[in-house]
């Protein structure tokens, strides 16, 4: 069985990529030095700061915020996408995050941990705030809810971070977001924030594979009127 993501041609995407690291060429590096012993922030608390992605561009306040963060906003480079494709809104990265945490879509306890991204509370920040239309999918196979995707509307689905590995042995479900904007004849065409870079940008998979990482939720959401 064929379990590589393959990529479309870039006619056929509709929506822009976005990388919650903040560029598709440091996601390589990201993602293979989270899973080494050193694990990722001193990968890049070691590198030269003139190498590393330009945060201050992205509107955080220090080098230390960015590296906190962008581990945790899959969820708003999903909707940074959809902002760039279908409005006129360009907010950076920081400005978003903010505005999420206004709307506890995302919750900080004291010792540091944050609970999200936090669906209710984000459909309604959407809706109110950039007149997106959304619907919240719970405990649904994946074969049911891509019958709504289709040209202005996408799927933010909870997958296993591990998809951007389709071969890996009995993965988790949930826990990292991709933006499904994309399925036919049974291959689901998907934006991955934190893939790597060969297999991040509308990338693919046959619904089967993509099922096996998918944690059955997710947000239906629409360009509106």
């Amino acid at each position: 069985m064929q379990m590589s993501i393959s990529t479309f041609p870039s006619h056929d995407r509709s929506l822009p990529y976005v990388s919650q690291w903040g560029s598709l060429d440091r996601n390589d590096e990201v993602v293979i030095q989270r899973a080494a012993p050193s694990g990722v922030d001193v990968f890049l608390r070691r590198t030269d700061p003139s190498q590393l992605h330009d945060w201050a561009s992205d509107g955080y306040h220090s080098r230390e915020e960015y590296l906190f963060w962008s581990r945790k906003i899959c969820g708003l480079a999903c909707l940074q996408s959809l902002l760039h494709g279908w409005t006129d809104v360009r907010l950076p990265m920081r400005e978003l995050l903010a505005q999420a945490l206004d709307w506890g879509c995302y919750v900080v306890e004291p010792e540091g941990k944050v609970h999200g991204l936090i669906y209710r509370p984000f459909m309604a920040w959407v809706s109110s705030q950039f007149g997106l239309t959304c619907q919240l999918v719970e405990r649904t196979p994946l074969q049911a809810s891509a019958r709504a995707v289709h040209p202005g509307q996408v799927l933010i689905a909870s997958v296993s971070p591990e998809i951007r590995d389709p071969r890996t042995h009995e993965p988790r479900r949930g826990g990292h977001l991709v933006l499904i904007h994309a399925v036919r004849g049974g291959i689901v065409r998907f934006h991955n924030p934190s893939g790597y870079s060969h297999n991040a940008e509308s990338a693919s998979l046959p619904i089967r594979v993509f099922e096996r990482f998918y944690a059955g939720r997710g947000i239906l959401v629409s360009a509106g009127a």
